[in-house]
């Protein structure tokens, strides 16, 4: 299956190159919640590797923070692609970002300018 029919684009349309951070978070949508660990951001949005994955379509609420900023970031998602447990790697999904807040958005910047 391409990027395209998952809901990732092709690297050169992202808004932003992917970080691979491994944060934990806490999430929540509908009446669960749980904790995962964020794998890979950039400015559009996030991936979450979890033992429950949200449908697609899902407004996940996300709490976590970046390497080396104390800050905790809350924001929202909506889900764009599923993965299921497949052999060695974990289950997760993506989630496009609903109105990152602005210091988000320059964290992920600052994390872009260190790789």
């Amino acid at each position: 299956m391409t990027d395209e029919k998952k809901g990732r684009k092709p690297a050169e349309q992202r808004l932003s190159d992917r970080v691979w951070i491994g944060a934990p978070a806490s999430l929540r949508w509908g009446e669960d919640e749980l904790s995962g660990f964020v794998e890979v951001i950039n400015l559009g949005g996030i991936y979450v590797a979890t033992s429950r994955v949200p449908e697609v379509g899902d407004y996940v609420d996300l709490v976590f923070s970046l390497p080396g900023d104390s800050r905790a970031f809350r924001v929202r998602g909506n889900v764009v692609f599923k993965n299921q447990a497949v052999e060695r790697s974990r289950p997760g999904f993506g989630a496009r970002f609903e109105r990152p807040p602005v210091g988000l958005l320059e964290a992920i910047k600052g994390l872009n300018a260190g790789h």
